[in-house]
């Protein structure tokens, strides 16, 4: 009985391995990596292919960024990074700095969306996440479309602790958590960065 186990052992394991994504070589790295959004950094003064070319040389140099793709016309930079690894100020500031050194402030920012912000008591709690002392020593959250619960996320100047690992600064979580989870940790209201999955803001987790 106990050779039945072991051979059955053998022949489910064979199984799982053929049916998992690496097994057919059809894994997609994005799909299936945990805590990497792609976000949509939006800039100023983004009007030459050599600015392009500088972020995309200061961002592929932080730990856990997987894609880049800079658009000097539409005028923001697509990011896709572990979350864990390196912070969205992280981010940011490897931006902001490229812009610096060619005398440009970029102002990287990201939008989210509260899309319940306008209902009942909802804009006060949030504006009182948005107004907190630890938050906006980091971040300046600018209405966009109070309507529509549409927000713009500035970056203040990050100083790289070059000793320190993992994440620094404010990262997506610092507001995901306060807003998005059920009470009493949080609001319990839907609240999302915007990513080109949608043309818009999804949910997608954020850490």
């Amino acid at each position: 009985m106990k050779y039945v186990l072991f051979f059955a052992g053998i022949f489910a394991g064979l199984l799982a391995a053929g049916a998992s994504p690496a097994a057919d070589g059809t894994k997609d790295d994005d799909a299936y990596a945990p805590h990497t959004p792609m976000l949509i950094f939006h800039l100023t003064a983004l009007t030459d292919p050599k600015d392009a070319d500088a972020i995309n040389a200061a961002v592929t140099r932080l730990p856990g960024v997987r894609k880049v793709s800079v658009d000097p016309a539409q005028g923001y930079a697509l990011v896709r990074f572990d979350s864990h690894v390196v912070s969205y100020h992280q981010v940011a500031q490897a931006i902001a700095d490229a812009g610096a050194a060619s005398g440009k402030q970029f102002d990287p920012r990201l939008k989210i969306q509260v899309p319940d912000y306008a209902k009942g008591e909802n804009a006060g709690k949030v504006d009182a996440i948005f107004a907190g002392k630890r938050l906006n020593q980091r971040v300046h959250v600018e209405p966009l479309d109070k309507a529509k619960g549409e927000f713009l996320v500035h970056f203040l100047p990050l100083k790289i602790d070059s000793a320190a690992r993992g994440p620094q600064g404010f990262n997506g979580g610092h507001l995901h958590h306060p807003i998005n989870d059920p009470p009493p940790r949080g609001l319990g209201l839907e609240m999302s960065y915007e990513t080109p999955k949608s043309g818009a803001a999804t949910s997608e987790k954020q850490h």
